[in-house]
């Protein structure tokens, strides 16, 4: 009994601990497209025109977050509401709403 309820445990810790790490790892998959979307949009203010750049959105979306973490991370099967989540957290914690756009509040 003492050795199921100990192995029940490590289990439960293996468990929490892959799950903070796949979290960890959205989490940086979120501000890695959140950079290269403001990347994007910094490269193309030189030929805007003031008024453009006012109002001129880049956009990041679910999807952006998927495809870095396929190429950065090997993450292939990845829960899209999971990866909107973490999309929202990230893109209000980095003020997105400031010059960027997302799906993530569709999903």
């Amino acid at each position: 009994m003492i050795r199921t309820l100990i192995r029940r445990r490590r289990e439960r810790r293996a468990a929490e601990q892959a799950a903070a790490h796949l979290d960890a790892q959205l989490r940086e998959s979120a501000d890695i497209a959140i950079s290269a979307a403001r990347r994007q949009l910094r490269r193309r203010m030189p030929e805007l025109s003031l008024e453009d750049q006012v109002c001129d959105r880049e956009r990041v979306d679910v999807q952006d977050i998927l495809d870095v973490a396929h190429e950065h991370f090997g993450l292939t099967d990845v829960d899209r509401e999971q990866a909107a989540a973490i999309l929202r957290a990230r893109y209000e914690l980095r003020t997105g709403a400031l010059d960027l756009i997302t799906d993530a509040y569709d999903h």
